[in-house]
């Protein structure tokens, strides 16, 4: 059951990132398969989550301070490092925002996963595994890390 939820949770991060994807990924892929499959009603509880989410990411950076802005171009430190210390530098209003698209995100999800058919939710499923097969042939992984070397020697001084 954990497995199944987590399986359908999984999958509609899966629909949030292809319906975000031109703005988030430089990459073009083609996710219209999978967009196609979906109702058209999914398909505008996906597009207008994702302009929410869109205009809630336009108010944080808004709310951002010249030291948190300073922070996301510290070119020194990895996605992470620089990730950690922007969210322990946000105030009460910032962290309240957050808190509340996370809420929502996972409202959404919840309510997104009810929408699936059973033909959907495989669909999901196989794409979701052809992601993880060739996320495991090491393509990827080997980039990050060549990148997560590059930036220790830079902070070493090497």
């Amino acid at each position: 059951m954990k497995t199944t939820i987590k399986t359908l949770i999984s999958s509609f991060t899966l629909i949030l990132l292809l319906s975000t994807s031109s703005m988030v990924f430089s990459q073009n892929t083609d996710y219209s398969p999978i967009m196609d499959e979906l109702s058209t009603e999914q398909q505008n509880m996906l597009q207008n989550e994702r302009q929410l989410m869109i205009q809630n990411r336009k108010q944080l950076r808004a709310s951002l301070t010249e030291e948190q802005l300073a922070i996301l171009q510290d070119q020194t430190q990895t996605r992470e490092q620089m990730r950690q210390r922007l969210r322990e530098s946000f105030t009460n209003e910032q962290n309240d925002l957050v808190r509340n698209q996370e809420g929502r995100l996972r409202r959404v999800r919840e309510q997104f996963r009810r929408t699936l058919t059973q033909e959907q939710r495989q669909l999901l499923r196989e794409r979701l595994q052809r992601l993880r097969s060739a996320r495991d042939q090491g393509e990827i992984r080997q980039g990050i890390r060549n990148r997560n070397e590059r930036l220790q020697r830079r902070n070493n001084g090497n």
